[in-house]
């Protein structure tokens, strides 16, 4: 975890402190709990504790509007996030390239684009993918960032795109997926040439990409019937085969994910009706054994819908908020066991309100939680250290 160079006293007080030890550290964003960084021996005592808990939680971000969606890259050294004016009429991206930087960079500075969708690449943590919305350009198009340089637009043609998923093959090809029309199309390219023209792969949404850059994790609607239903897909581009891990589920399917050891994967479900619970379903990723119902009434962003289930780096849980456990506005954090189902509830304080948007630090080996909640009118970005998992 990266922040800015923490600012230490030179006189730091001697009660709790160990021999060499500084105090009064500041991470130059302001702390929701503690008041001050905790002492060494704090920290120690903290992460004896057999429960999880909060260690520190600051506000990562705030600027006066509402943010949504946190996202890191798979290395954990980056980290996005969505932003929208509190009437919910704009969408910007923001990008911190690293932690250390005070405020995140934002991806464009036109006034009338719509920027959402946003995703990492696979295999290249620098890289990633959106969807932008221009009022002068019809449809919507699919805007890449390669290493980290300025997004282009890798869609030209007119259509309207979603969900789009990027990685990099180990042949150094890269390689975009997308929704159009129902259908997701491919193109690839590489450092030395122009895109391939558009390919259709199958039927599907909301792609992902597994690490070998062979198979995509999707859903797909099932056609005809009374009642919506979807299929929940792995299809191996490579065999051109398909593997079925949760067939027929009924109502909407949103937001699949693969555990980072991709044996599982987590997906939102919501039975036909507005006034409808949502669900998080998991599912082994060879398909020997049911799709399990890991976690009811989740909370579920309903005004975007690119980010799926949270899972920790060792593929054990699955974290969330849930209105199962709500007290008013205030939602504990809740970890699910894969397949077990066993809860476990994580508070913090309790002035973050109606929260959601959870992402869990992919790689570090105690839990840094980075989530959206309210701590007076706009929606924050917080980070939530915990003492262990």
């Amino acid at each position: 975890m990266l922040f800015h160079q923490p600012t230490l006293g030179a006189e730091a007080p001697a009660d709790g402190l160990l021999p060499g030890e500084f105090g009064d550290v500041d991470l130059g964003r302001p702390l929701v709990e503690p008041a001050r960084f905790p002492t060494i021996r704090e920290l120690r005592q903290s992460v004896g504790r057999p429960e999880i808990r909060p260690v520190l939680v600051f506000k990562l971000f705030s600027s006066g509007d509402n943010h949504h969606l946190p996202a890191w890259s798979e290395d954990g050294q980056r980290l996005a996030l969505q932003q929208s004016d509190l009437s919910g009429e704009s969408s910007r991206l923001l990008v911190f390239g690293s932690l250390a930087e005070a405020r995140p960079a934002r991806l464009t500075d036109r006034p009338r684009a719509y920027d959402y969708m946003f995703r990492w690449a696979v295999n290249a943590p620098a890289s990633y993918s959106f969807v932008r919305i221009e009022s002068a350009i019809a449809g919507s198009r699919v805007e890449v960032s390669l290493e980290g340089r300025r997004p282009e637009c890798r869609t030209p043609e007119p259509g309207r795109r979603d969900g789009p998923a990027l990685c990099r093959r180990a042949d150094g090809a890269w390689c975009l997926v997308y929704s159009e029309k129902g259908d997701l199309m491919r193109r690839v390219w590489n450092d030395s040439g122009p895109s391939e023209k558009p390919q259709t792969l199958t039927r599907g949404s909301a792609p992902r990409w597994s690490r070998d850059g062979q198979r995509l994790l999707l859903v797909r609607e099932r056609p005809g019937g009374n009642t919506p239903a979807c299929d929940v897909v792995v299809r191996n581009l490579g065999t051109e085969t398909e593997v079925l891990l949760a067939g027929g589920e009924e109502g909407m399917v949103r937001s699949p994910t693969w555990s980072p050891d991709e044996r599982y994967a987590a997906f939102y479900v919501r039975r036909p009706g507005e006034s409808q619970p949502w669900r998080i379903r998991v599912a082994p990723a060879d398909a020997h054994g049911p799709a399990i119902t890991l976690a009811d009434n989740v909370v579920v962003n309903l005004d975007f819908a690119s980010e799926g289930p949270s899972w920790e780096p060792s593929s054990r849980r699955v974290w969330f908020f849930s209105h199962e456990h709500r007290a008013q506005a205030y939602y504990p954090m809740a970890a699910a066991e894969v397949p077990s189902g066993k809860l476990t509830l994580v508070d913090y304080p309790a002035r973050c309100t109606t929260p959601n948007d959870l992402a869990v630090h992919p790689r570090s080996i105690v839990p840094e939680i980075a989530l959206v909640a309210h701590d007076g009118l706009p929606q924050d970005l917080l980070l939530v250290l915990c003492n262990h998992y």
